[in-house]
């Protein structure tokens, strides 16, 4: 897969320290163009309603990612791909960050997908991706954080 931008280097730069399994980068160029390798599989999106406990992977694939202090910044089911196990893709919004805020805002996104695109069964994959996340480095902290994140999003429009 061929991506060009301004967010190409970034990306680029990011998916070299991106927790396997994920999109290998395979060249990259001055004029911000990545080649990266193509994942073979099912959209995440097309399997989850299905399959809830798929997100249990999910939870745990999102703890590597954030104990890398790698922030998805697009965490949908239509960024993940299930082959063998579940690939995130699409890290062009991605960044490094420490940042217990920007970890909790991940996960935010994550529940906003589960709540607009599988709400069926966000419940139940909910629960699923918090068993698989409990194994991050600072839990506790970052529940908390994504508590005030979820205040913030419900009385913003009030």
């Amino acid at each position: 897969m061929k991506l060009s931008g301004s967010s190409g280097k970034r990306e680029a730069k990011l998916l070299e320290k991106v927790p396997k399994p994920a999109p290998k980068l395979i060249s990259t160029d001055d004029k911000e163009t990545i080649v990266m390798q193509k994942i073979n599989g099912e959209k995440v999106r097309d399997l989850l309603d299905q399959k809830p406990e798929l997100a249990k992977e999910i939870g745990e694939k999102l703890a590597k990612l954030h104990d890398a202090d790698i922030i998805h910044g697009d965490l949908t089911t239509s960024n993940m791909i299930l082959d063998k196990e579940i690939v995130f893709i699409d890290f062009g919004l991605s960044f490094h960050s420490r940042k217990v805020e920007d970890k909790a805002v991940d996960i935010h996104l994550f529940r906003q997908a589960l709540e607009s695109k599988h709400f069926t069964v966000k419940e139940k994959a909910y629960k699923a991706f918090l068993e698989g996340y409990k194994k991050v480095e600072h839990y506790k902290e970052i529940m908390k954080r994504l508590e005030e994140v979820e205040l913030r999003g419900r009385y913003k429009h009030k």
